[in-house]
C-alpha cells in the first residue's frame, strides 16, 4: 500500500495497529533513551510503502519528497518489526533526504508472555525462572515469533535482507523515478549482523555499511558459546548482593565487561539488568531461543504447569518441575552447542571477507553482545581475510547495547549521536572517496566529535 503523507516521521506517519506480540511504536521506542528528540525537527513529507516479501516477509519504505538519490536499507535488530528502526535511522535518513527501507525478517511478531496452559506449542515456549511481577510463581511463558507458528531460521534472515535490499532499491526506482545513486546498508545487534554478512556475501547489492553492537557469527564462537557461562556464575553473584569476586571474575574472564553497581535499590547491579532483574530476561531468553533456532532437534517442553526452580534461590511452587530439556534453567546454564548448531552456523558464518567499506560502533559497557566476543572478534576475521583497509571501528565508552539502558545510570551514554556521526563519516568514504587513518583497528571514543 502506498500513500503520500505530509510527515513521514515516527510518531506522525500513519502505522499498522498493534497486536500480541506486534507493537510497531514501542518497538522504534524501546532501542532509544526516553525523550530522546529527533534528529528530524521538522515534518518530512513524502511517500510510504508498506509491502511484503510474501507471506510474513513485510517491509516498509518511505521516500521524502526532497529525495537525494541514495537508499539507507536497515538491518532489524533481535526480532522486532519492521518499524523498529524508526527512531534510531529512520527519521535520520529522511531528515537528510535520504529514501529509507526495513523489514521483519519474515518473523511474524516479537513475542507474546501468557500462560504456559494457553500456549499452543509447549515445545517452544520459554517458561519464565525469574520472581519478577509473580510471572515464575504464575506459571508465564514467552512464545517468540521466530518459533512459532513456525522456525523462521537464521539463515533465511541473512538471506532475506539481500532480497529487502534488491526490492527497496526497486520500488524506490518506481516511486522517485530514477534508480538509487547509492545504497547504504547500516543495523543495529542482529541487524548489524546481516550488514556484515550482506558485505562479504552480496557486496554488489550496496556501496558501503554501518554496523553498530553487532553479533558475531562462526562455529566456534557465537552468542551461544559465551552467554551460558554468564548464566551459570550469575545466580551465586546476585544471591550475594553483587560481592561474590570468585563468580564476578569468571564472568568477565568469559568475555564482559566488569559490572557496573551503583545506590539504587531498584537498579543496583547493570549485569543484572540483563539478567533477572526485568522480563524479557534477555540473556537467558536468547539462549532458549536461539538454541531451538539452530538445533532443531533440542527437546524442550514447558509443561502445563512449569513450576522451573528459580536459578538464584532455587525456589519453586508446590508439586513437580514440569518443565525438560532446554526449558530448564539449569539446562541453558550448562548448553554446549552442538554439531547441528555448528552445521547451522556454517551457513551464515561471518567471514570478515568484506568488499565495501564497513563502519563499526559498539559500547564498552554491553553485556549482552559483549564487544570482547563480537566486536574484537571480528576485527580479527577482517584481518585475516585481509580487508583492514575497508574497516574502521569505534568503541564508544560507556555504551551499552541499546540507548534505553542508559536512563538507568550506571555511568552510561547513548550512542545514537556516535552512530550519526559514524554515518556521516560512511557517506564521505563512498560519496567523496575519503579515507580517515585508522582501519583495520579500533579507537577508543568518548565523544562523537572524536569519530572525523
Amino acid at each position: 500500500m502506498l500513500a503520500k503523507y505530509e510527515d513521514l516521521r515516527a510518531g506522525y506517519v500513519p502505522l499498522p495497529g498493534p497486536f500480541p506480540g506486534y507493537d510497531p511504536v514501542g518497538d522504534a521506542s524501546a532501542l532509544i533513551r526516553a525523550g530522546t528528540p529527533s534528529p528530524s525537527p521538522r515534518p518530512v513529507a513524502g511517500w510510504q510503502l508498506l509491502d511484503s516479501l510474501g507471506g510474513d516477509d513485510r517491509f516498509v519504505v518511505r521516500v521524502p519528497a526532497d529525495w537525494n538519490g541514495d537508499l539507507v536499507v536497515c538491518g532489524t535488530p533481535a526480532t522486532r518489526s519492521e518499524f523498529a528502526n524508526d527512531s534510531i535511522f529512520g527519521d535520520y535518513a529522511l531528515e537528510r533526504g535520504f529514501a529509507f527501507a526495513s523489514g521483519n525478517k519474515a518473523i511474524p511478531f516479537n513475542g507474546i508472555a501468557e500462560q504456559a496452559w494457553a500456549t499452543p506449542d509447549a515445545r517452544v515456549a520459554y517458561p519464565i525462572p525469574f520472581d519478577v511481577d509473580r510471572l515464575r510463581q504464575n506459571g508465564y511463558v514467552i512464545r517468540s515469533g521466530a518459533l512459532w507458528p513456525k522456525t523462521v531460521s537464521v539463515q533465511s534472515w541473512h538471506d532475506g535482507f539481500a532480497s529487502l535490499v534488491r526490492t527497496a532499491k526497486e520500488r524506490v526506482t518506481e516511486i522517485g523515478g530514477v534508480k538509487p545513486k547509492r545504497t547504504y546498508a547500516v543495523g543495529l545487534s542482529i541487524g548489524g549482523g546481516q550488514v556484515r554478512w550482506l558485505l562479504e556475501r552480496a557486496p554488489e547489492l550496496v556501496d558501503g555499511g554501518l554496523e553498530w553492537a553487532s553479533v558475531y557469527w562462526s562455529r566456534d564462537e557465537s552468542i551461544l558459546t559465551y552467554l551460558p557461562a554468564f548464566l551459570r556464575e550469575m545466580p551465586a553473584y546476585v544471591g550475594s548482593g553483587f560481592r561474590d569476586k570468585t563468580s564476578h571474575d569468571a564472568i568477565v574472564a568469559a568475555g564482559f565487561p566488569a559490572d557496573r553497581l551503583q545506590d539504587d535499590p531498584e537498579h543496583r547491579s547493570f549485569w543484572n539488568e540483563h539478567y533477572s532483574n526485568a522480563a524479557p530476561f534477555y540473556n537467558d531468553l536468547t539462549v532458549f531461543i536461539f538454541g531451538k533456532l539452530l538445533d532443531p532437534t533440542l527437546e524442550s517442553s514447558c509443561g502445563a504447569h512449569p513450576n522451573v526452580p528459580n536459578p538464584i534461590t532455587g525456589e519453586r511452587e508446590p508439586g513437580p518441575v514440569g518443565a525438560t530439556g532446554h526449558a530448564l534453567p539449569e539446562a541453558r546454564q550448562r548448553y554446549v552447542p552442538s554439531e547441528e548448531v555448528r552445521r547451522s552456523i556454517a551457513g551464515f558464518e561471518h567471514t570478515g571477507a568484506i568488499e565495501r567499506p564497513l563502519i563499526g560502533i559498539a559500547g564498552s559497557a554491553d553485556v549482552f553482545i559483549t564487544p570482547q566476543r563480537n566486536f574484537e572478534t571480528y576485527r580479527s576475521a577482517v584481518r585475516r581475510a585481509k580487508r583492514d583497509n575497508l574497516y574502521w571501528q569505534y568503541l564508544v565508552d560507556g555504551g551499552p547495547h541499546v540507548d534505553s539502558y542508559a536512563a538507568l545510570g550506571y555511568g552510561l551514554q547513548p550512542q545514537l549521536p556516535f552512530v550519526w556521526r559514524a554515518f556521516e563519516q560512511l557517506v564521505r568514504i563512498v560519496r567523496d572517496g575519503e579515507r580517515p587513518p585508522g582501519s583495520g583497528a579500533f579507537r577508543n571514543v568518548r565523544s562523537p566529535a572524536e569519530i572525523d
